[in-house]
This record gives structure tokens, C-alpha cells and sequence, in this order.
């Protein structure tokens, strides 16, 4: 029960694969326009301040932190965070990260429903992805030893806190990429890339987009694997 070789070969090996894969894009195209220059020769923070300004967003801070590729908005104090070298980065690829993440702030500003849906189901979602396999495997384990319907009542309970995990990244995919598509258009209003930069910057944010992507193909693929648990111990009672 501890070890299924189906959930190595169906869900573990799967997801491992999706997700090399996922962050090895990333990276990579990260790299090649890292390399590449922009046209207005301004730093990520320029970049930031510039487009922030233009879209009426001159209340967000911005700070600047030493972990590479962690750049994130912070609604609960309305603060862009970027990695230095994006932040110090003249490049397409600074220019698309920054970009991303002002479309948060702008998601924010706006109240963007899905983005305050996404916050308001954090707590359900950590507490599933904690809690949730523990309490199946704990209702499984009671189910198999005391041969009463106790078991799969707790183990149902477990497959619902999981499911808050799969609700989750449901909304997440839309709010990242209604982001990314808000980047494109930050960036073109407030003249700070040329048309010729944007395929490169839609490039970027197509790599990150798919991290998204796999992230709710992994919940949902964890989930079916519980539910074929769940009910396979039903069928067992």
C-alpha cells in the first residue's frame, strides 16, 4: 500500500519527465534572451518603473531579491519582486518577466475575479496538499484492517481535501496567462519594446506558461490516482 508500482510508472515517472522537461524550457529560452539586448537599453527596474507608471500602478514597490527566477507580485503588500538579474538584466527576457508580474499587479488593481478566487483557495490548497494524501492513506489503511465502511468515508474525506489542490492550479492556469497576455500588451503601450522583441518576449512567457500546464496535469493526474484507491477499496468491502 506504502509502494504501488503504478503510481511510479502512471503518476511519479510522468510527472518527473513533465517537469524536467517544463523547467529545462524555461531555462533555456530564459538563457538565449537573457542574451539578447533590448532596444530601449533600460535595466529590469527601469523597465518596471516605466511600464508601472504608464498603467497608473505608481503604489506598487518595487524590491529587488537575490533568488534567481523566484520573481513574483505580492498582493498582500503590493510589491513586485524581482530576481537581481532580471532586475539588472538589459534584456528581452528581463523585459518579459518584469512584464509578467506587473500584469498581476494589474490583475490586483483591477480585481481581477480569478486572481481573488486563487488567493482566497491558498489555505485549501496547502492544507490538501498536506493533509489530503495522509488522511487517504490513513482511511485506506483503516479500511483494510477493520473491513468497515469507516475507512472509506475518511479516505473520501482525504480525496476532497486533495481536490482543493486540483481547484487550485485550475484557477492558477488562467491568471498566469491572462498575465502573460497583459505583459504583451504593457509592454507595446508603454513603448518599451519594439515589434520585432515581441516574438521573443512571447516566447518567454509560451516557456513559463507551460510550467502552469503541467503544475494542473500533475494535481489532476495525483487525484485520479487517489479516486482508483478510494473506490478500489470500496469494491474490496
Amino acid at each position: 500500500m506504502f509502494f504501488d508500482i503504478r503510481y511510479l510508472l502512471f503518476v511519479a515517472l510522468p510527472m518527473m519527465a513533465l517537469s524536467f522537461l517544463a523547467s529545462s524550457w524555461v531555462k533555456r529560452t530564459y538563457q538565449q534572451y537573457s542574451q539578447v539586448s533590448n532596444s530601449s537599453g533600460q535595466s529590469g527596474v527601469d523597465v518596471a518603473r516605466s511600464i508601472l507608471r504608464g498603467a497608473g500602478l505608481s503604489d506598487v514597490t518595487i524590491q529587488v531579491i537575490d533568488l534567481d527566477l523566484s520573481d513574483n507580485y505580492d498582493p498582500r503588500t503590493r510589491t513586485l519582486n524581482l530576481s537581481r538579474t532580471v532586475a539588472e538584466g538589459r534584456s528581452v527576457a528581463s523585459e518579459a518577466v518584469v512584464a509578467h508580474e506587473i500584469g498581476h499587479a494589474q490583475q490586483d488593481q483591477q480585481g481581477y475575479f480569478a486572481m481573488r478566487w486563487r488567493s482566497s483557495l491558498v489555505p485549501a490548497a496547502n492544507l490538501g496538499s498536506q493533509a489530503g494524501p495522509l488522511i487517504v492513506i490513513a482511511g485506506l489503511v483503516l479500511s483494510a484492517f477493520t473491513r468497515s465502511g469507516v475507512g472509506f468515508y475518511v479516505a473520501l474525506a482525504g480525496l476532497f481535501l486533495f481536490a482543493g489542490v486540483v481547484l487550485f492550479q485550475l484557477v492558477t492556469t488562467p491568471v498566469e496567462l491572462n498575465a502573460s497576455q497583459r505583459a504583451l500588451r504593457l509592454l507595446a503601450e508603454n513603448g518599451v519594446i519594439l515589434p520585432e522583441e515581441q516574438s521573443g518576449a512571447r516566447r518567454m512567457l509560451r516557456a513559463a506558461a507551460f510550467t502552469y500546464w503541467v503544475a494542473l496535469f500533475g494535481a489532476v493526474l495525483t487525484l485520479l490516482y487517489y479516486v482508483s484507491l478510494v473506490l478500489g477499496s470500496r469494491r474490496e468491502d
